[in-house]
């Protein structure tokens, strides 16, 4: 049996087809991946992370994103992050951003090795990108990549493990407490 894979997609045409689909897809090295669906531990956290940034933040400054915002991540990929953060004032109609400040990504168990492997090496590579953060949906537990003084971002993360503890986001002058994140312990839970 001869199965043939789908063509490779350009960006424009992965967009076109992307409309006329029932889900959401990624565009990874050309070729449309289907993304999983979530469960509610992690529609949580990104709730929340969006909540957070979005409470804190000059609206007239910055836009937070949740979900179905596409960010460029290379020639032919494409990817859809949790949350994020791009200056205000892009044009209303578009479908990606190029400019994004700070990406979040929720640990679902499908997509964790993506997350913190071509997800983290793509994220990083953008040029316009201060933060990255991922949220264990199960736990508070964060790990956070930022551009040091140097513009290169540490090869090993920050790992906040408290509820007490802090996100810095100092190029947005703001900082987000993970009690905030992780705010209610029956609504987020490991054995769900």
């Amino acid at each position: 049996m001869n199965v043939q894979s789908p063509p490779k997609m350009s960006f424009d045409e992965f967009m076109r087809w992307g409309q006329r689909q029932d889900r959401k897809y990624e565009l990874v090295r050309g070729m449309p991946v289907m993304q999983p669906y979530v469960r509610r531990n992690h529609s949580l956290i990104a709730g929340n992370v969006y909540f957070a940034l979005r409470s804190r933040l000059d609206g007239d400054a910055y836009s937070v994103h949740a979900g179905d915002f596409a960010i460029p991540t290379g020639d032919d990929t494409i990817r859809y992050a949790d949350v994020f953060i791009e200056p205000a004032g892009g044009v209303g109609d578009a479908r990606w951003a190029e400019n994004a400040i700070v990406v979040v990504e929720v640990l679902s168990p499908k997509t964790q090795h993506n997350d913190f492997g071509p997800k983290r090496e793509e994220y990083l590579g953008l040029k316009s990108l201060d933060t990255y953060l991922i949220f264990s949906a199960d736990e508070p537990r964060v790990w956070q990549w930022t551009r040091n003084e140097d513009g290169a971002f540490e090869i090993e993360p920050i790992i906040l493990e408290d509820r007490a503890a802090t996100i810095a986001l100092g190029r947005l002058g703001v900082t987000i407490p993970l009690a905030d994140i992780y705010s209610d312990p029956k609504g987020v839970r490991s054995d769900a």
